[in-house]
């Protein structure tokens, strides 16, 4: 194969998806265990458990957001 025919090969046909996306799938969260349906193939917790992971995470961030802010008033006075 030449480096020229990789230039087209947006015109060879396309791979199926994994899943269609109307299906649903049952999987078990990644974090407490229960199993869940959901249509999405990139989730990986059950509705509860990501409310808490998203709220940690949300926590986290404030935590990082004050601290940097923190620093950059102490590097301004000092």
């Amino acid at each position: 194969m030449s480096h020229c025919e990789f230039h087209y090969s947006y015109l060879l046909p396309q791979k199926p998806g994994i899943l269609p996306f109307d299906e649903t799938i049952t999987k078990s969260c990644r974090r407490c265990g229960a199993t869940f349906t959901t249509k999405s193939r990139i989730r990986k917790r059950c509705d509860a458990c990501q409310e808490v992971v998203a709220y940690e995470k949300q926590q986290k961030a404030n935590a990082r957001l004050k601290a940097r802010r923190a620093a950059k008033r102490a590097l301004l006075r000092g």
